[in-house]
């Protein structure tokens, strides 16, 4: 389900504020000790237990806690000091962060017994029904790479890969890189601008050809190259699938949201006065 606690850049800030007064209002004649006061305002053992729940929470996580709430409240201290708690447009912002927040937490406590449930075909008929959605928008190449940690190893290794060994097993027992050597080097597609020296290392090269030693920050890569698609072709669906599924949540949610506005509107009187429109 889309958040719709996220609905207002200000939302943030707003819930910081409401959590400095929360842990303000613990009185300091209680008996719970203070870990930190500005002026009459303390944060409390307590109220730093309940904003940063969990048995695992590290010294250092609670200083970092700590130390915002130091400087949110001493921001919060000297903004009120200067009167800005009473100024229209601030109170403005706080009327409409509390509308939005009571709604975020209906809709959420409205819809959380039917999350949205996307399945591989309707992933699978929307890459088709919308495929000019998913197109490339720059030129892509797909390459297998081989890491390797001297430019005396990758000269050993295109040896033996223009010898005819498998360039899959040599990646899955040499490479340095730890994100693709178990998928035996595939880098899958890329642009110029996700990895320029393997990009360039691939401009001259035909499709399973083996590059020279290409360097890097990493190390030396040797890189065959599998494709080019052009800028225009649709993208693979492995690809987008993430994205599609994102789209479809996005669109679904937007849909139920529109049929539960309807019926609000049939159980409530409303209008719209078009002439202030103009």
């Amino acid at each position: 389900m889309i958040c719709w606690k996220n609905c207002c850049n200000h939302l943030g800030c707003l819930a910081l504020v409401a959590t400095v007064l929360l842990a303000s209002c613990e009185s300091s004649t209680q008996t719970d000790p203070v870990v930190a006061r500005v002026d009459d305002a303390t944060l409390t053992a307590t109220a730093l237990a309940d904003q940063i729940p969990g048995t695992d929470v590290t010294a250092q996580e609670r200083r970092v806690y700590i130390d915002k709430w130091l400087q949110q409240e001493l921001l919060f201290q000297e903004a009120l000091d200067q009167d800005y708690g009473d100024k229209a447009s601030v109170r403005r912002l706080i009327d409409q962060a509390t509308r939005d927040l009571v709604v975020a937490a209906y809709l959420d406590e409205t819809f959380e017994d039917t999350p949205i449930e996307v399945t591989a075909e309707d992933i699978e008929q929307q890459y088709h029904l919308y495929p000019e959605r998913y197109q490339r928008k720059e030129a892509e190449v797909h390459a297998q790479h081989i890491l390797v940690g001297s430019q005396r190893d990758a000269n050993s290794l295109r040896q033996a890969l223009r010898r005819g060994e498998s360039f899959e097993e040599k990646a899955r027992d040499l490479s340095l890189d730890p994100e693709t050597h178990t998928e035996g080097g595939d880098l899958g597609f890329f642009t110029a601008s996700q990895y320029p020296e393997l990009w360039e290392a691939c401009a001259n090269l035909l499709f399973g050809q083996i590059s020279r030693p290409v360097s890097s920050e990493r190390g030396y890569h040797i890189v065959r190259l599998l494709e080019r698609k052009e800028p225009g072709t649709v993208k693979e669906l492995v690809d987008v699938e993430q994205q599609i599924r994102v789209e479809l949540i996005r669109e679904r949610h937007l849909q139920r949201l529109d049929a539960l506005i309807t019926r609000l509107k049939d159980d409530h009187s409303w209008q719209i006065d078009e002439t202030l429109l103009e």
